[in-house]
């Protein structure tokens, strides 16, 4: 594992991850001790009928591993840190499997269910809980002014959050697939594409 010391534009990063981090965590305690037993098998999807479907987990399969692929791809910098380890990097999975499982309850879970309550259809759900989550993750970078990247991004994370919205029906609205693909797929290429947001090291191979 390295043990360099971070630099300044690493630091911010950890901070951010440290603050997502803590915010998600908070939020799934607080669910939890509401209710354990509906968070456990409402919230989280743990329950057995969540593995009567293989092709979900297939689904699930494919997504991970075309959204990294595509990911890696598009941003060197991603690709080229792609299994490095660092503290960093703990930081990073601790935000994939908090920050993930919230957001997928949030994004897929509560929107589309409350949209199903008024009636909209799935196609609907669909692009709603899609363009959420484009724009979502889009308004870091906008913010930050790079302008030439933000439409990729926000295109890219739509059609990710689409495939998940999609997933999230497929598998008869248990998040549970939902939720592992997206931990996956921020397992991978986190805390590395917020780094190369932070540096502006899109493109750059080191």
């Amino acid at each position: 594992m390295k043990t360099i010391a971070f630099t300044h534009e690493e630091k911010i990063t950890a901070f951010l991850l440290i603050g997502i981090s803590s915010f998600c965590t908070f939020w799934l305690l607080y669910w939890y001790l509401g209710n354990p037993q509906q968070f456990v098998t409402h919230r989280l999807g743990l329950t057995s009928e969540a593995f009567n479907h293989p092709f979900v987990w297939i689904l699930a399969f494919v997504i991970v591993i075309g959204y990294v692929m595509y990911t890696a791809k598009v941003v060197p910098f991603v690709r080229k840190h792609l299994f490095t380890l660092s503290w960093l990097k703990v930081l990073g999975i601790w935000a994939a499997l908090v920050a993930s499982t919230v957001e997928e309850i949030l994004f897929r879970q509560v929107l589309m269910d409350w949209l199903m309550s008024l009636n909209a259809s799935i196609p609907f759900q669909i692009l709603a809980s899609a363009t959420l989550f484009g724009l979502v993750h889009g308004a870091w970078i906008l913010l930050r002014g790079e302008f030439k990247i933000v439409l990729p991004v926000i295109l890219s994370t739509t059609v990710l959050g689409a495939l998940l919205a999609i997933l999230y029906i497929i598998a008869d609205r248990n998040i549970l697939a939902p939720i592992v693909a997206h931990i996956f797929i921020n397992l991978f290429i986190e805390p590395w594409l917020i780094l190369s947001a932070i540096t502006g090291k899109w493109k750059e191979s080191d």
